[in-house]
């Protein structure tokens, strides 16, 4: 296995109570030549539930900077005996859009590998998991995700754009959903990705689904290949160990059907290649 570059640990409210120890561990025993640490920093909570007159619940996380510092900080210390693994700090940031000026403050802490951007929710709305369905205009939810990825994808705080296609994963029928009136705007999120030298990740989450599935899917991939796009990278979105290794197998064989022979890695932000 060569890499799984967005990982949670105890430190995402969501992870489960597992230490960076305890993945640096599991990891050599699968074999994962790198890996990075991205616990949650949804950044239009960037302080505590208390700062905002509010009450920390399931569908909203706070804190984003405690949970960034703590877990760069546990991620610093086990890369001191972590061989022959190598392992990356990082954070995955939520809502970019929201607060690119936060946003770069971390993104430019000396400390950071990297950094994965991602949309889970809309301004002044839950993550798209809580949503009611039922009471949704779907199409006009769809194109508003991808405008919010577009303007994630317009910043430079990120390294890489995580699941591509999060804003469909709690669709009733997502199977059934046609994309094609969204792909001029999927177009230019990729267009935007390419033109700044950043990457898009194959996530395999939806792998452990009951009804299993890659985001983004291979038409996408093979959609940003075919735009120019040479950086790519794979991940589990493991928030528990067992899932650290799960379906990587399957990852890199859909990134060599999408015409990849080679994945990418950042370390302190720039860029380097690995053979697929």
């Amino acid at each position: 296995m060569i890499m799984n570059l967005h990982t949670h640990t105890h430190h995402s409210p969501d992870g489960a109570p597992q230490t960076v120890a305890d993945r640096v561990q599991a990891a050599n025993a699968l074999g994962l030549k790198y890996m990075a640490v991205t616990d949650h920093v949804e950044i239009n909570r960037f302080y505590p539930a208390e700062y905002y007159n509010a009450v920390e619940t399931e569908e909203f996380f706070y804190d984003g900077r405690g949970v960034f510092e703590g877990s760069v900080a546990e991620v610093i210390a086990a890369q001191a005996d972590c061989a022959p693994l190598t392992l990356l700090a990082g954070a995955e940031i939520g809502q970019i859009p929201q607060d690119v000026e936060k946003s770069a403050l971390l993104y430019n802490d000396p400390r950071v590998d990297l950094i994965v951007g991602s949309v889970h929710e809309l301004p002044g709305r839950p993550d798209f998991y809580f949503l009611d369905y039922a009471k949704e205009d779907i199409p006009a939810l769809v194109t508003a995700y991808f405008e919010e990825v577009l303007r994630l994808a317009q910043t430079d705080c990120y390294d890489i754009l995580a699941h591509l296609t999060y804003g469909l994963r709690y669709l009733p029928n997502r199977r059934a959903y046609d994309l094609t009136p969204h792909l001029d705007l999927i177009d230019e999120i990729l267009k935007t990705v390419i033109a700044k030298g950043k990457a898009i990740e194959l996530n395999g989450s939806g792998l452990r689904k009951p009804q299993p599935y890659i985001d983004p899917d291979l038409i996408l991939v093979r959609r940003y290949r075919d735009l120019g796009g040479e950086r790519l990278t794979i991940s589990t979105d493991a928030h528990d160990t067992k899932y650290l290794g799960f379906g990587v197998d399957l990852l890199e064989d859909m990134a060599r059907t999408a015409g990849f022979s080679r994945l990418t890695v950042f370390q302190k932000h720039e860029p380097f290649y690995v053979p697929l």
